[in-house]
């Protein structure tokens, strides 16, 4: 296998011809014609930088909401959490520029510190990613794609109200060579909660107790295209960020943590051939690290860390690894698509002062081949195999368990009934491997190893459509079903313990619609998601999975004045989700709610524009996990710069 990757390396740099593609298609994993069927189109969600730059704020995650089937929350942790069709984000494979986003411990990452201002383009992919996207990816990708430009731009953000934040864009070009740079800086002292309640434990009201944030953030990128007819590019994605955790205000044991440390870089060398049209070749190295300290303390002082239940602990944690794509366009059948990634994720971790670290070691291989079908002009057929097999490499000194290994496939068939409507049907079989955390974790005592977790596999299938009208009415919607076989979840013992165990099945269905409008002036995006998710296990002592609401319906109208003012509604509802009481581990039903953004920007000078935010305008109460409510209403106000 080796010898065969390095040959098809080194044939293409010798005998490349120039590459067409646009720039950042350096930081797609996939990139796929209109002819292709290697992706279904309602299955796949592009956000660009405008549709970015609209939701404002720091968090990254923001324009995620739109999109239908899925769900963001903020977690226990006081961290950004995606859900899509029901699969949480250890079950979805989150990439920057390609390279796998995930803390090698937890398999999560909190997206909302990755710096926005970085970010060019979103591609969402449900239903069936592509195999070249690795394993991990039960439940869909997303890839964030960052900022790759040869024209001369400038861009300068600075929003104040709620919270204060700075962004500074700068890119060009000379020749061949091209660059972007890009930081962001973000801080609040906290946000504002509604109402104070009876059964409040753990707050006073007001400012959210330990809600504050800094972040810092940044990338530098910098290219060259047909360097020996090889295209190029290096970027380093820089997150420096400290925050609090706000306490569970219901329970009976609260936690008082703060992130007093959490950084995360990104190295990535990106580069790109082909062969005329008919063989192309890209890929990736990278170098990711990440580190956090989190701090437990006595009380809500946050001055001493006395107590039994306090602690310092340190995550020390680096991942390395390559992916190697292949496109061949010589077979008259259509595309064949041959991938490869290989990865080593390693964990150190120091659970208190001085205790020193322990360190866990796992490597992760891909492989795959996809084959584009013509059956005749108007169907069309796509068919896949890959391998996975993941590998234990040291546990703190311990017993390793043996290598776990994984066959995954997907076939789907496409159908253009007109030149409006575009049908679809397919159906995958994908898997994930347990995290170290899941195999290894004993923290605080609490916890108990289980090195012998099974691998979690699901069978997806989907039916969908696009509908086209006149260029101004994009309408889609798909039906899905997706059923997950050794479901890893954290079991609860006797005497307090907690064990990571395969408990069984899970069964996620429901129906997806989206809608857009656009006109001259007026523009509009509605999606809606109906979810049925449960756990179907034979020893289940209930069926509800928390946190997957039943009901999700975004709608997004946006207007546009003939004299440069632009006004924008953002309206959310969420209805039908459950939580879990912390201190009695019972399912707790949530309230429904609405949200309801407004956002009023006018554009002067040309290159200048002014906006004002209000964000939870009727101020309700809402939480989006139990017992951790969210902010009431904020104002934002800001200037872009953008020449």
């Amino acid at each position: 296998m080796k010898k065969l990757i390095l040959l098809l390396f080194f044939a293409t740099i010798i005998n490349a011809q120039d590459d067409a593609q646009r720039i950042y298609n350096l930081g797609e994993v996939v990139v796929t014609s209109d002819k292709s069927s290697l992706v279904n189109s309602s299955s796949v969600d592009d956000i660009n930088m405008d549709e970015i730059n609209q939701t404002d704020g720091y968090n990254v995650t923001d324009p995620l909401k739109y999109l239908p089937g899925l769900y963001i929350t903020t977690t226990s942790k006081n961290e950004s959490k995606i859900y899509m069709r029901g699969y949480d984000q250890r079950q979805v494979t989150v990439f920057v520029d390609g390279v796998p986003i995930y803390e090698p411990y937890s398999g999560l990452v909190d997206l909302s510190n990755l710096p926005k201002s970085s970010i060019e383009k979103i591609t969402v992919s449900k239903g069936m990613p592509s195999i070249a996207y690795g394993s991990n990816s039960m439940g869909g990708t997303i890839n964030f794609i960052t900022k790759s430009r040869m024209d001369k731009t400038l861009a300068l953000k600075i929003e104040s109200g709620a919270a204060n934040s700075t962004s500074v864009d700068l890119s060009g070009g000379f020749g061949e060579l091209y660059y972007a740079l890009s930081a962001g800086y973000s801080k609040s002292d906290g946000f504002d909660i509604p109402e104070t309640k009876s059964s409040f434990l753990n707050e006073d009201g007001g400012k959210r107790n330990n809600s504050d944030y800094e972040n810092i953030g940044g990338m530098l990128k910098v290219g060259v295209n047909n360097f020996y007819n090889v295209n190029l590019a290096y970027s380093l994605m820089i997150a420096d960020n400290e925050k609090g955790v706000p306490t569970d205000v219901y329970t009976t044991r609260p936690r008082y943590w703060r992130y007093s440390e959490w950084k995360k870089t990104t190295n990535n060398l990106m580069f790109s051939s082909g062969v005329g049209s008919s063989f192309r070749f890209r890929g990736n190295v990278f170098y990711d690290t990440y580190k956090n300290v989190l701090d437990s303390y006595d009380d809500n002082t946050f001055t001493t860390q006395n107590m039994k239940y306090a602690f310092h602990s340190t995550y020390d944690d680096h991942s390395f690894g390559i992916n190697i794509l292949n496109d061949i366009d010589a077979l008259n059948t259509g595309l064949t698509r041959i991938s490869f990634s290989w990865k080593k994720d390693v964990h150190k971790e120091e659970g208190n002062f001085n205790e020193g670290f322990s360190k866990y070691e796992a490597s992760l291989l891909s492989a795959g081949i996809e084959q584009d079908i013509s059956i005749s002009g108007n169907l069309s057929a796509v068919a896949a195999v890959g391998y996975d097999l993941l590998t234990p490499v040291y546990s703190d000194g311990n017993d390793l368990r043996n290598p776990s290994s994984s066959v995954n496939g997907f076939v789907g068939l496409n159908y253009k009934l007109n030149d409006k409507v575009l049908l679809h049907v397919n159906a995958s079989r994908k898997n994930r491997f347990p995290t170290l955390k899941e195999f290894y974790s004993e923290t605080a005592g609490r916890d108990i190893a289980n090195p012998d977790l099974n691998v979690e596999q699901s069978i997806n299938s989907e039916l969908g459509f696009d509908y086209k009208l006149s260029g101004r009415i994009f309408l889609n919607g798909n039906i899905f079903y997706s059923s997950i076989d050794e479901l890893i979840n954290l079991v609860f013992l006797k005497d307090g313990l907690r064990q990571y165990q395969n408990i069984g099945k899970a069964e996620m269905r429901g129906a997806e619609l989206g809608l857009q409008f656009n006109a001259d002036k007026f523009n509009m995006n509605l999606a809606y998601t109906y979810l049925s998710a449960k756990n179907v296990s034979d020893d289940a002592a209930s069926e509800i999975l928390e946190y997957r609401p039943e009901h999700v319906l975004t709608f997004v109208p946006n207007y546009q004045f003939g004299f440069g003012t632009e006004l924008r509604a953002e309206v959310y509802y969420f209805g039908n989700k459950y939580g879990v009481d912390a201190d009695s581990r019972e399912f707790v039903k949530m309230d429904n709610y609405f949200l309801l953004n407004l956002k009023l920007s006018h554009l002067f000078f040309e290159h200048y524009n002014l906006y004002f935010r209000v964000n939870n305008i009727t101020d309700i109460y809402y939480e989006t996990e139990y017992g951790f409510p969210q902010p009431g209403r904020e104002l934002y106000f800001g200037i872009n710069l953008n020449i």
